[in-house]
């Protein structure tokens, strides 16, 4: 079992802290839990750092995360506020939609050993 301690000091980093709503939660646990039924997926993490919330998806419990779902709040246009990370911190897709990832994770997940 891994087990990771957030820093719950009382700095100016309160403030800018990124999460998940509900509703986007919801959205990749739906997606999660059907994965875990067939047995592609055991466990997750939820993780928060400066400025990004990322929902960490592990095929092993003793393994890197496998996939890695990450919002961050970015002001510029051209940069996405979802991105679908693998291993190796590869983005496999970007979109300021969470639909978008989720539908990618959906379909073409098949493919990705």
């Amino acid at each position: 079992m891994v087990i990771h301690y957030i820093n719950t000091s009382s700095d100016n980093q309160s403030h800018n802290l990124i999460c998940f709503s509900k509703i986007e939660l919801n959205q990749i646990l739906s997606i999660y839990g059907n994965k875990v039924s067939q047995g592609v997926w055991r466990d997750y993490a939820i993780d928060h750092q400066s400025g990004m919330a990322m929902f960490s998806i592990y095929r092993s419990t003793f393994e890197k995360a496998h996939l890695k779902i990450v919002k961050k709040n970015f002001t510029n246009k051209k940069q996405k506020k979802f991105q679908l990370k693998d291993v190796n911190n590869h983005i496999l897709k970007q979109s300021n939609r969470l639909t978008d990832i989720t539908q990618y994770l959906q379909f073409s997940l098949k493919r990705i050993v």
